[in-house]
């Protein structure tokens, strides 16, 4: 019984991570892009216009298109307009 509430405990941690993942909004007429690094590794995002994604799910840095870096832990909603990144 002790097992199955620890790997039942274990599961609804895993679900709820996932939940919380960071999302990006390009509110913006043409693509735009931000650089991802989550665990060591760099990765770009490209946005078409009116885009959403989500990304970052257990923590990240992301380069904004200014060239600005924030450290994300998931949950955040980065929101492109006019060129300009918002986190939210």
């Amino acid at each position: 019984m002790k097992r199955f509430l620890v790997a039942a405990g274990a599961l609804v941690l895993a679900m709820s991570g996932a939940a919380h993942a960071a999302s990006a909004v390009n509110l913006d007429a043409e693509p735009r892009t931000l650089i991802v690094t989550e665990g060591g590794s760099k990765t770009e995002l490209s946005l078409a216009a009116g885009e959403t994604v989500e990304f970052c799910s257990s923590g990240c840095f992301v380069t904004l298109p200014n060239g600005d870096r924030e450290a994300l832990t998931g949950g955040e909603t980065v929101e492109i307009s006019g060129g300009v990144a918002r986190i939210k």
